[in-house]
């Protein structure tokens, strides 16, 4: 029967490709590439966000959790932050999680740098809410945990790619990943509540009201009604039609894999995802395998074939069985209450360390973009407004890229904004009231965050957060008045604040 199985990965072999060597060691470079940029720019605003004395104290969490768990919290909501939610611990966290990336990235020990890349990582995570609920965030987690079985443990560089070419396993878990994220994302669309996806209508508002846009999104929601519904097909294509081609063979996959990094480029182009796209484009690297690789490449970049076909062992089987099956039911939609054990289990742990997401990518559209405003006074007549780093405030400004930093306070308010009903008192946020008095102040640590301090001489008196209704200009106020955005207020968002004496 073993002899059987031989025969038949053999026989198949030729046509899926059992050998990826280039795709393990790509996807760890690259898993590396984005550890360092996500630990360097969390690092630039964690003791503003997330320090005992940031807007939002990993303490509170802690408690939150003890309260949750009692003595088993730290088992139940693993973190290293559990010894001790200081400062220090916060950027070593990062500082090592940055450092062992770059290790990753050129090869050495990367068993070793990939798993304290990942325990950083989801330290933090686990403790840094709500800044860190991105689904690239999450996402990244994930593939971390999932690229701990790309390589063997102890080595001290990367093996030979014709060494590596045949453990396969992790790749195939990647292949799960991503088809989870793509499937389960273009069948949300259509399950929720949001006709705009059902109607073809999505684009026509995306670009202008997707968290943090750019200024090629301007320009891509003034493209004919015709090509954003031929683009929005496309895209529902790759997702729930083209996502199958992953279990096909190799021309098909390689298919998919450029899909998947188009559709990750217009992301990055059009907007802020954080490093969203640049995970999706990894994960698209993961499909393509040697041979493609050897047909594409001069000779003396091609990889040499691998040395061994793909025999997995106990381990390797048990980790399929256990793990294809969860990612499979929660791509379909499958709720968390009706999984059987033991994947009832193996999903509640994974849980644990946030390796085991549904996604839903961009399943809602607002149809209207609200935006809310910091201004400060220092007589309550003169009012004037905090800017933002990528968030719209000034309306003659749009950021272009910021592939490399997300302002974590930008992308929060942004989301913020998007729930509130400025006809309805609303109570603000605990991190929104301590943004306020830290600004009152003029912390330092707190005007990091934005790109000028308005105040440089004396802080202000008086603040108060107002609502706005933002769309993009048409082509003509662009040119005329120079602006991108036109604004109308709509109100205020929970009272004007006093300085006390």
């Amino acid at each position: 029967m073993k002899r059987g199985g031989f025969n038949i990965a053999r026989r198949l072999a030729p046509y899926y490709g059992p050998h990826y060597g280039v795709a393990a060691q790509g996807v760890l470079r690259g898993l590396g590439l984005i550890y360092v940029l996500s630990f360097w720019s969390l690092a630039a605003q964690v003791i503003a966000l997330s320090s005992p004395s940031g807007l939002q104290p990993v303490s509170l969490l802690l408690e939150y959790f003890r309260e949750q768990a009692g003595d088993m919290a730290p088992l139940w909501f693993p973190s290293l932050v559990w010894i001790s939610p200081s400062s220090l611990m916060l950027l070593a966290l990062a500082g090592v999680g940055a450092l062992a990336g770059l290790c990753m990235l050129f090869g050495f020990m990367p068993w070793l740098s990939a798993l304290l890349s990942w325990l950083c990582w989801v330290s933090l995570l686990q403790v840094c809410q709500p800044w860190l609920s991105n689904p690239g965030d999450y996402l990244l987690a994930e593939m971390g945990l999932v690229g701990l079985l790309l390589v063997p443990p102890g080595c001290r560089f990367y093996p030979e790619t014709l060494r590596t070419g045949s453990r396969i396993t992790g790749i195939l878990l990647l292949n799960a990943v991503l088809f989870k994220l793509l499937f389960r994302s273009g069948l949300s669309k259509l399950m929720l509540d949001d006709p705009s996806w059902a109607d073809a209508t999505a684009f026509f508002h995306f670009f202008e009201t997707q968290s943090l846009p750019s200024s090629i999104a301007w320009y891509a929601h003034l493209l004919p009604e015709i090509v954003l519904t031929y683009g929005l097909w496309g895209m529902m294509f790759i997702e729930l039609i083209l996502v199958f081609y992953l279990f096909l063979p190799r021309t098909f996959r390689n298919i998919l894999a450029g899909a998947v990094g188009v559709h990750s480029i217009l992301l990055l182009a059009t907007g802020h995802h954080g490093f969203l796209p640049l995970l999706m484009l990894v994960l698209a690297f993961s499909l393509v395998d040697d041979v493609s690789w050897r047909k594409a490449l001069p000779e003396v970049w091609s990889p040499p074939a691998a040395i061994s076909m793909y025999r997995p062992g106990f381990l390797s089987l048990l980790l399929l069985a256990l793990l294809l099956p969860l990612t499979v039911w929660q791509s379909l939609g499958g709720q968390r209450d009706t999984v059987r054990s033991p994947w009832s289990l193996v999903e509640a742990g994974l849980g644990r360390v946030h390796a085991a997401n549904r996604y839903a990518l961009f399943s809602h559209v607002p149809a209207k973009r609200k935006e809310l405003s910091i201004q400060g006074s220092v007589d309550g007549r003169q009012w004037v407004e905090y800017r933002f780093k990528l968030k719209p405030t000034d309306p003659r400004s749009i950021p272009h890229f910021s592939v490399l930093h997300l302002p974590r306070l930008d992308d929060q308010f942004t989301k913020l904004a998007q729930r509130i009903d400025p006809e309805k008192p609303a109570t603000p946020p605990l991190w929104l009231i301590r943004l306020v008095e830290r600004l009152m102040v003029n912390d330092p640590a707190t005007l990091s965050l934005f790109p000028v301090n308005p105040f440089p001489d004396q802080p202000p008196n008086f603040i108060r957060i107002g609502v706005y209704d933002y769309r993009f200009a048409d082509p003509v106020t662009r040119r005329e008045e120079k602006t991108w955005w036109i604004r109308e207020f709509k109100g205020f968002y929970g009272p004007v604040f006093r300085r006390e004496s």
